[in-house]
């Protein structure tokens, strides 16, 4: 029987989910108020958005989101806290998905087996968030979750395919 051995990319990629997954989980810990933005930092750090943010709305779970109905620092925060569960569980599905994927057949395999998780992951995460004070969970942040993994695994099997074009060019 063959030992299965990772190679330096696929050790650091499961590197970069694990990193992100306990992230996810120390942030879902904290309750709304650890994690409000004070408008000092939301200016300081994101105040290059909110010449962008100041044009458009957003709905969201059936509401509308702008800066004219929730205020400018407000939607801001609102704008960069959806940002992060799309790029946090965007980093999760790419680092799971680049990590394992040798070990399936064949990588349809490796995406049924990876988003599946990536979901019930991102519903776990929703529901510990429930059981954290002052925090309320979504089902559209869920779907948000999913939809940021669906796009870093699909956006891996892109790259892939474009590298190996190039190569095949080469050849």
């Amino acid at each position: 029987m063959q030992k299965f051995k990772f190679s330096k990319k696929e050790k650091l990629s499961l590197i970069l989910a694990l990193v992100v997954f306990i992230s996810l989980f120390i942030s879902s810990s904290m309750t709304y108020h650890e994690q409000k933005m004070s408008s000092t930092t939301i200016k300081t750090y994101f105040g290059f958005l909110e010449p962008i943010l100041s044009h458009i709305s957003i709905n969201y779970g059936g509401q509308i989101h702008s800066a004219s109905k929730d205020g400018l620092t407000n939607f801001t925060q609102f704008f960069v806290r959806k940002l992060a569960h799309f790029s946090s569980y965007f980093l999760l599905g790419l680092g799971l998905f680049a990590g394992i994927k040798r070990f399936f057949l064949n990588k349809v395999y490796a995406f049924i087996f990876v988003w599946p998780v990536i979901i019930s992951l991102a519903v776990l995460d929703e529901y510990h968030q429930y059981l954290t004070g002052d925090r309320t969970p979504s089902v559209h942040d869920v779907v948000l979750d999913s939809a940021g993994a669906l796009c870093g695994i699909l956006l891996f099997l892109l790259y892939r395919l474009f590298i190996k074009k190039i190569h095949e060019k080469r050849q």
